[in-house]
């Protein structure tokens, strides 16, 4: 447990996330005199916990006064230092949430473009704005777990497709992103999904008739008609209800397909530096 002198009084006992809380909320200062069990006399706090990630941002200049979770210029003296980023007042909720669910802050060096294709970090916050068309979102992100392999795995297929899916169980890299939908585009996309589940349905109905109808050729129809709407539903489900399409997976980095060009447009372009 933690105690330590504000306005002349002493405070606490705070523990540890209590104290990181203290921190971010710039309520405890490096320079914050401290003291916890085991030590000799009070102290400055960055004497004991110098390694606490809220104090390893670097010192902002007047020209580096722009918040990083919404990139609004606010001023040096508006921002503080969240694990390395510099967030203003109105993102300072947002992102204490993020961290205390153990995601990475949203920031404008987690995602670029590069041509047409959306370079994100692995537990990225997109921007608060629709993916598709731009729009501001008032809707919760939805996660996304992407997966991908080399596409030199799929050969395996002409030789088994049991060895290639357990080959592509052992070898594919996974990552996790969260993006933003309006509603309009969450609409879309719901749409899509139960026009792929209906279309499903109804094509395995049609099969099954195709299989109890005594009659060959109406069996032959009915059966060839289900897998036909099967296969279109699938197609049509892959096609719309699907967000976005991993193009690479490197690293800490994801490479993906199905952002609009406006979103793209928004973004510092991928230089090959990244961090």
């Amino acid at each position: 447990m933690w105690y330590y002198v504000s306005n002349g009084q002493q405070q606490g006992p705070v523990d540890d996330t209590g104290l990181d809380e203290l921190i971010a909320g710039q309520v405890i200062t490096p320079e914050t005199l401290v003291w916890t069990e085991g030590q000799p006399a009070w102290a400055p706090l960055k004497q004991l916990r110098s390694t606490v990630p809220y104090l390893a941002a670097s010192p902002v200049t007047d020209q580096e006064a722009t918040c990083m979770v919404c990139n609004t210029k606010v001023g040096a003296d508006n921002l503080i230092n969240l694990v390395g980023m510099r967030v203003c007042a109105a993102c300072k909720p947002k992102a204490l949430q993020a961290m205390q669910e153990g995601a990475v802050l949203t920031g404008k060096n987690t995602a670029w473009y590069d041509g047409k294709r959306l370079v994100v970090c692995d537990g990225t916050y997109l921007p608060q704005r629709c993916l598709k068309c731009n729009s501001e979102s008032t809707q919760p992100p939805l996660k996304r777990k992407v997966m991908w392999h080399s596409p030199a795995y799929y050969l395996l297929i002409l030789i088994n497709i049991f060895l290639y899916l357990i080959v592509a169980i052992f070898v594919r890299k996974r990552a996790t992103i969260h993006v933003y939908l309006c509603e309009r585009h969450r609409q879309r996309r719901l749409y899509f999904i139960i026009g792929t589940w209906a279309g499903l349905a109804l094509g395995i109905a049609l099969a099954f008739a195709g299989i109890v109808v005594s009659t060959q050729t109406t069996s032959a129809i009915l059966v060839i008609a289900g897998f036909v709407l099967m296969l279109g539903a699938i197609f049509v489900g892959l096609s719309g209800a699907i967000i976005t399409r991993t193009v690479r997976i490197k690293d800490n980095l994801i490479w993906l397909t199905g952002a609009g060009k406006e979103f793209l447009a928004s973004l510092p372009p991928w230089t090959g530096i990244g961090f």
